[in-house]
């Protein structure tokens, strides 16, 4: 009798410990949702895991933001992994948010009201396709988002793309509580600037930043704020974080004076800065450019010579004319691998960079002093450099004459204490309107500046990405905004990829296996954990 009691006990014990630890794992877990608001992110690219940018900026919210979310609760089966993914990552941004962030979810369902609120905060409704054993079924619905931050606004229509999601988030909020940068663009002023005369049977001419880099200046207006400037009228404002020097055809002294004082006072400075001068209305032609701040970029040691590179290998397939067939064109040069830094933030992401007639961006290595060079970009020991006169046409590969071929810089970024182009130099000659204080003049850099250096201009313009596909050159410019401007940890969440990891999609006869595998595993670990349990306390009981 007293032995059955004792077994008796021994399994109460087990069945005890079993229910304890049960208890222990849901107190954790629901301690950790609800006081430190932490997941365990086991996903192979940290999809869950906001990035060090997202968390210092939810975490510096001024004051309350709502996040009204509008989703239709009958969405086609492809959406419920955007809509998952969205969810969690919404989720996880208001756990961070110290109470900062509200999330307010509406299906909109058939209620005529809640659907007209919707589309007057700027949420689409769409038309979802959905494939069933019926055949393809349309749907309405709606599928975005609405912050709110006092009287400001600011929306995502349609929620579609997952891999820039966390990306547009933070970018929204960076708009939406005031936190926005500028950037300068000076392009030149009448008859200076950027000017391309495009092929086709009605040549069309582009002239200067609005019109030549459309696509650029939309994306770049999500985050910060461009304003055109014209340093004759005065010192370049203190308002501007970053100065992007957009290629003109050319720079008067006193402007070219306006841009190194304002790299003197520890600014940014991104040159775009194009050893030739093209034109494509009537063939492909090619002229050394002279913009007059050659001589300012050669007294920072970076100067651009007045040639093209081109590449035996890395290069792109152009159709000219009427050709029916893509011919080999290595003036147009592709960059990837050891051709992009892997150590820049800039370019580390990229996966691969076009350039059209790029230039080399030379530096002067005589130079002793404290700055650090980088070169983000360069050609492979393959390249080589046509200088002097250019015949620009496709021809066979056989035809090229490779000579003194090495590693071209194309893109190179300069940072430190630089000296003024006017340290040397004599200040230059103004009218009675125009009079620069010698006194004031600044000769070394107060703090630490960055010039980025790119040997083209054309590789970010529509025309060029339009025909090539070339989106990776848009994000260098706007990862090097980023990294300028902002906060370079930006970079990071613009590069991030959303991986679909669906269980053995193509062995379906072991999708059943996987599912009792992960619906089981879990209770028999707790079991498993139990009796092992329940056995040592049997034994040191009956040692005992």
């Amino acid at each position: 009798m007293a032995m059955n009691s004792k077994k008796l006990s021994s399994r109460a014990n087990s069945f005890l410990g079993i229910i304890t630890l049960v208890v222990i794992l849901a107190v954790v877990g629901l301690t950790s949702e609800m006081f430190f608001h932490r997941r365990l992110d086991l996903t192979s690219g940290k999809q869950f895991t906001l990035s060090k940018a997202s968390l210092n900026t939810i975490r510096s919210l001024p004051d309350l933001v709502t996040v009204k979310v509008v989703m239709s609760k009958d969405l086609p089966t492809q959406f419920l992994q955007i809509r998952t993914h969205v969810v969690d990552l919404l989720r996880e941004f208001e756990a961070q948010a110290n109470g900062k962030i509200t999330l307010v979810f509406e299906d909109p369902g058939e209620s005529e009201t809640k659907r007209q609120s919707a589309t007057s905060l700027g949420i689409q409704e769409v038309q979802l396709q959905e494939q069933s054993s019926e055949g393809l079924q349309i749907k309405k619905g709606f599928f975005g988002l609405a912050m709110t931050y006092g009287d400001k606004k600011e929306v995502i229509p349609v929620l579609q793309n997952l891999e820039s999601f966390e990306y547009d988030l933070v970018v929204k909020l960076k708009k939406l509580t005031g936190s926005v940068k500028t950037i300068g663009i000076l392009e030149g002023g009448q008859g200076a600037k950027l000017t391309m005369t495009l092929p086709g049977p009605q040549p069309k001419t582009t002239s200067g930043f609005d019109e030549n880099f459309p696509t650029l200046k939309e994306e770049a207006e999500k985050l910060y704020k461009l304003e055109k400037l014209d340093p004759l009228t005065g010192p370049i404002p203190e308002t501007i974080d970053l100065l992007l020097v957009a290629a003109p055809a050319h720079v008067s002294d006193l402007e070219k004076f306006r841009i190194d004082q304002f790299l003197m006072k520890g600014k940014s400075v991104m040159f775009l800065s194009p050893g030739l001068d093209m034109s494509l209305g009537q063939g492909i032609n090619g002229t050394a450019s002279h913009n007059g701040y050659e001589d300012l970029l050669a007294a920072y040691g970076l100067p651009v010579k007045k040639n093209v590179v081109l590449e035996d290998r890395n290069f792109e397939f152009v159709r000219f004319g009427n050709s029916f067939f893509p011919s080999p064109y290595p003036y147009w040069i592709k960059l990837q691998g050891d051709g992009l830094s892997a150590s820049s933030p800039i370019t580390s992401k990229l996966g691969a960079v076009s350039l059209p007639w790029a230039s080399t961006v030379d530096i002067d290595s005589t130079r002793k002093d404290s700055t650090k060079v980088e070169v983000l970009a360069s050609s492979t020991k393959g390249s080589w450099e046509e200088a002097n006169n250019f015949f620009l046409l496709p021809r066979d590969m056989k035809e090229y004459l490779p000579v003194k071929q090495r590693a071209q810089n194309l893109i190179v970024l300069k940072s430190g204490k630089i000296h003024s182009f006017y340290e040397n130099h004599p200040l230059p000659a103004t009218d009675s309107t125009q009079k620069i204080d010698s006194a004031g003049v600044i000769k070394v850099s107060q703090k630490e500046s960055r010039i980025l250096v790119v040997g083209n201009a054309l590789f970010a313009t529509d025309f060029y990405v339009g025909y090539t596909n070339a989106v990776a050159n848009l994000h260098l410019v706007l990862n090097s905004f980023d990294q300028l401007a902002l906060d370079p940890d930006l970079i990071t969440i613009r590069s991030r990829e959303i991986a679909n990891a669906p269980i053995l999609e193509a062995r379906k006869s072991q999708k059943p296996m996987v599912l009792v595998l992960n619906l089981v595993a879990a209770p028999l670990l707790l079991l498993a954990a139990g009796i092992f349990i329940g056995f040592r306390r049997k034994n040191k009981e009956a040692m005992a």
